[in-house]
């Protein structure tokens, strides 16, 4: 387990360099300019920005990407070490994993709470957020969970087609949450293509994360897994 959280925590570094620098090149930008519009409007003008200020916060959302990174490396590493053998296929079992973590930290929550740009508000106060957002993340995990062990299973006995569509079964269910939620969000009324455009963007960067996770944890992976097994080989001779 300690090799696989090692190589987890390497991968989430590797990554998170990686997103922390698109968040300070690309996210922190485009929040910027969407502050200025749910302030100012799309007119100009107005007085200059603090180039001091903004570098400031691009610099701690560019840090926060980072240990961002690293937390999900860490998480990812133990995940792959519980549930590997329930995971199909073979070269592709980290991306699987990575897919699932997407799901179930990302796309699970934007159901209810979907990205907010500087022009929304949120409905209700942190004491609900939270524990809905938690219990947001918990669905996931078991949506992820029924759609891995719904395709393993099924394509076994009765091919990949029918395992594909077992798996897209609970997908559905969740896009079906993202219907009947009630609004969480207030505001940017005006913006609806800046705000798809923002949510889009902030999925992609998520999504690029989790991808690289699990092209880095691979690599290192594979690169550490023949050393273990002939540690373990070597000591399982020297008891004979």
């Amino acid at each position: 387990m300690i090799e696989r959280l090692r190589s987890g925590v390497a991968a989430g570094a590797l990554a998170g360099l990686v997103y922390g620098l698109f968040m300070w090149l690309v996210i922190s930008p485009v929040i910027g300019y969407l502050e200025h519009v749910a302030v100012h409007g799309d007119g100009h003008g107005h007085e200059a920005a603090h180039p001091a200020g903004e570098t400031m916060t691009a610099v701690v959302s560019a840090g926060g990407g980072v240990l961002w990174g690293v937390l999900l490396g860490a998480a990812f590493g133990v995940a792959y070490y519980l549930f590997e053998p329930a995971l199909p296929g073979e070269e592709s079992k980290p991306y699987v994993l990575g897919a699932a973590g997407f799901l179930a930290v990302s796309v699970a929550p934007w159901t209810v709470f979907p990205p907010a740009t500087p022009a929304m508000a949120p409905l209700y106060g942190s004491s609900v957020r939270v524990p809905i957002y938690i219990g947001l993340i918990g669905v996931g995990i078991i949506v992820a969970a029924a759609s891995v062990l719904g395709y393993a299973c099924t394509s076994r006995t009765r091919g990949r087609g029918v395992g594909v569509f077992v798996a897209v079964l609970p997908l559905a269910a969740l896009a079906l949450l993202s219907v009947v939620a009630p609004p969480t969000l207030t505001g940017g009324e005006g913006s609806a293509g800046l705000t798809a455009a923002f949510r889009w963007l902030v999925g992609f960067s998520q999504a690029g994360l989790w991808a690289l996770i699990a092209v880095a944890f691979h690599h290192l992976d594979r690169r550490v897994g023949p050393q273990t097994t002939d540690s373990l080989s070597a000591a399982a001779r020297g008891t004979d």
